[in-house]
């Protein structure tokens, strides 16, 4: 009775100890926000160099796809992630060896051939280890724990409900006092609670990075297991089985929401008082939402933007901060071409309005114009490449917007209930023919611009100009740039901005290709080199100077 006492007791208090150790995190505890971030910062300090020089060694060595290596890196830098993660680095003080390991990483990423594979595999990585530190105990042991003594505090928790059933069943032998009910019930309880401890374990090997690396960095931790390299080796082999290299850490799934085709389906259901009453209280059934899996086109469109935007000065000028949203990616693909482009193109960004628009009011924009001209150019051959990279993007920050109610505030939600209020009119307006995607879309792309002054669809009419703009540009490559720069920096700001508690949340569904997307930001230290500043004891050495 006493064996189980101590082990009931030692299991509610890890619990305990390890729910306040994976909260210390998140600003609101006991800790004030200005300590969270200090001590944040200070971890930065002392982890960039080493995070970025091993990610630099792993990629000139040609390793980006060896699972333990990337692991390895992934560990490294998990305090650095961590922070970042929950948003308590917004401006640190690095070292100028830290910037130069930064940059340098950032061009060795833009040799390498497997970079793709590496990038989302590190990102689902970290993920993995930031959720099992917030959610689980095993997460939380690890990073606060020695693995060693997280070993021995695994195997005395067996051994002392073990001990316990041995006593039980020696104090048993030869006796028959005991009601039978009252000597099953006991059993069942004894080896019950073995069983579920050797399932934890087991389930942690399956589910934990942590439990992998663990065995992996025994040998080198603990002097003991030097002298049975056999148990480590089978030890290591189970881990590999059960924890397999190919395996995603996450669904790999993109929502998908298109504004038009919800408001086809809504009309053609109706809208009784049910429905109406049904989704004024969060219940929309009819909201078009699919999955389709995040396509290598996807992953590597995203990535080079960013490669693209972190190994330029660019970097610098990126207002990626909680500022309002200016289309800056947009601005220099527009910067960039030829002179008798750039006019046309700088129209686009011109009526689009989109350094003046509110955040929500310019994807609800974008989303129509993307399907303007996905159907304008679905039997050209230039910008095929982006074209439905691009429309997955759109559809699915529409369903961030309009699903999730990221970024949107009382502000966006008005803008998303008029525009579907706007698209619904269209639809009522156009009859018979507001019932195919197609045509609906033919028919704003080709009214007549009376139409729009004589009824009220500000929407769509901005919508037909920019696309009528974007049809200037004769080449389809160059409009699909544009409008794909436009998305890709959408996302970024939905990642950055959105606010640790929806990433944090999503993390316990199975997580979301925005939540990487940040991961990708922080690997490659774009935050980093926008918002760093120079140490203190530097700068006054150089007003010394």
């Amino acid at each position: 009775m006493v064996l189980v006492f101590v082990f009931g007791t030692a299991t509610y208090a890890e619990r305990i100890w390890a729910l306040r150790r994976a909260g210390s995190v998140a600003p609101g505890t006991s800790s004030s926000t200005a300590n969270l971030v200090s001590r944040a910062s200070s971890n930065a300090v002392w982890d960039t160099q080493g995070y970025y020089s091993q990610l630099c060694y792993v990629i000139e060595r040609k390793l980006e796809r060896n699972f333990e290596f990337i692991l390895a890196v992934a560990n490294e830098g998990f305090r650095l992630s961590l922070g970042f993660f929950m948003d308590m680095t917004p401006s640190i003080s690095l070292l100028p060896q830290d910037i130069s390991e930064i940059k340098n990483s950032v061009e060795v990423f833009k040799s390498s051939e497997d970079i793709v594979h590496m990038a989302y595999k590190l990102a689902e990585i970290n993920l993995s280890l930031i959720y099992d530190y917030l959610y689980t105990k095993f997460g939380t042991r690890h990073f606060h724990i020695v693995p060693v003594c997280n070993i021995f505090h695994l195997i005395i928790k067996i051994a002392l409900i073990s001990v316990a059933l041995a006593l039980f069943m020696r104090a048993r032998a030869g006796q028959k006092a005991y009601d039978v009910v009252d000597v099953i019930i006991s059993y069942i309880l004894l080896v019950g609670a073995i069983v579920l401890e050797i399932c934890s374990v087991f389930m942690s090997f399956i589910s934990s990075c942590w439990a992998y690396k663990t065995i992996i960095t025994l040998p080198l931790t603990c002097p003991l297991c030097q002298k049975f390299p056999g148990v480590i080796a089978a030890l290591l082999s189970l881990v590999r089985h059960l924890h397999p290299d190919s395996r995603g850490e996450w669904s790999g799934k993109l929502a998908q929401y298109n504004m038009i085709e919800g408001c086809i389906r809504e009309k053609q259901t109706g809208a009784g008082l049910l429905r109406r009453a049904r989704r004024y209280i969060g219940i929309d059934d009819n909201k078009a939402i699919k999955h389709i899996g995040v396509s290598p086109e996807v992953k590597k469109l995203v990535l080079d933007k960013l490669l693209e935007i972190a190994s330029t000065s660019r970097v610098l000028e990126w207002d990626l901060g909680v500022g309002r949203f200016r289309g800056q990616w947009a601005q220099w693909v527009v910067e960039a071409k030829e002179d008798h482009l750039r006019s046309a193109a700088q129209q686009v960004l011109q009526v689009s309005n989109i350094q003046g628009l509110e955040f929500v009011s310019s994807v609800l924009l974008w989303h129509i114009i993307t399907d303007i001209c996905l159907l304008v150019d679905e039997d050209e051959d230039g910008g095929a490449e982006m074209r439905g990279p691009t429309r997955d993007l759109s559809e699915y920050t529409m369903y961030l917007i309009a699903d999730c109610g990221v970024m949107a505030g009382s502000e966006g939600h008005f803008v998303l209930r008029k525009g579907r209020h706007e698209v619904l009119s269209w639809l009522r307006e156009k009859g018979e023919s507001g019932c195919d995607r197609r045509k609906v879309i033919e028919e704003i792309r080709n009214e007549d611009s009376s139409f729009f002054a004589d009824n009220y669809y500000p929407v769509l009419d901005r919508a037909r100009r920019v696309s009528s703009d974007l049809l200037v540009l004769e080449e389809p490559g160059d409009r699909w740039e544009l409008i794909a720069a436009v998305w890709m920096e959408m996302l970024c700001h939905i990642s950055y901005n959105c606010g640790a508690g929806f990433h944090a949340k999503q993390l316990t569904t199975g997580g979301e290709f925005v939540t990487h997307v940040k991961m990708l930001l922080f690997m490659l230290g774009v935050p980093f080199l926008r918002d760093v500043k120079e140490p203190l004891f530097y700068r006054a050495g150089n007003l010394y100077s």
